[in-house]
């Protein structure tokens, strides 16, 4: 969704807009892994406005993912309901051959006459997703012995053999110094 920078004023607009989940989905994806996976696609409700020459953007992101458990495999739905704030500050003249400050760091630029606010609220999308997908915290995952589900089924496997090269180390005892 693009929004011309002339047409942005002090006054507080609203705009409702929808981002396809096949191009989320194609960042979400490296290789043949796919951790998460947008169901639908994805509805932004945004409000913006002008102070000087700064754009606030200030907007409610809603999805439904679908994930796939890193310890069971198993897929799980996650959903998302983020709200998403940034600043637009117009880009410095020079900037490539400038070096950046700390304080540049935490500011977004925009420069020409459009500002393209699909790829502004979708990077906030996939920053709200886990960096680990689990399906819960109590997952239990696979049997590394048998693969059965440990969430759904006991096995038969028990613990494995705890490697003997480190046998030394169960009787090592560390004193800590105060």
């Amino acid at each position: 969704m693009k929004v011309r920078v002339d047409q942005i004023t002090d006054e507080v607009k609203r705009r409702v807009f929808t981002e396809p989940a096949e191009g989320i989905n194609r960042r979400l994806t490296r290789g043949d892994v796919c951790d998460f996976r947008l169901l639908a696609p994805l509805s932004v409700d945004t409000t913006y406005y002008r102070a000087g020459d700064d754009l606030f953007f200030s907007g409610q992101i809603v999805g439904s993912f679908e994930g796939t458990c890193a310890r069971c495999l198993e897929p799980f739905a996650l959903g998302l309901d983020e709200k998403a704030q940034f600043v637009l500050v117009p880009a410095p003249s020079g900037a490539a051959d400038r070096e950046l400050s700390a304080d540049d760091l935490a500011l977004s630029f925009y420069e020409g006459e459009e500002i393209d606010l699909s790829p502004l609220f979708t990077e906030q999308a996939i920053l709200t997703l886990p960096t680990r997908a689990l399906c819960g915290e109590e997952c239990r995952g696979l049997c590394p012995e048998c693969g059965a589900n440990r969430n759904h089924e006991t096995c038969s496997c028990g613990e494995p053999e705890p490697d003997q090269r480190f046998a030394v180390l169960r009787n090592l005892r560390v004193e800590r110094s105060s």
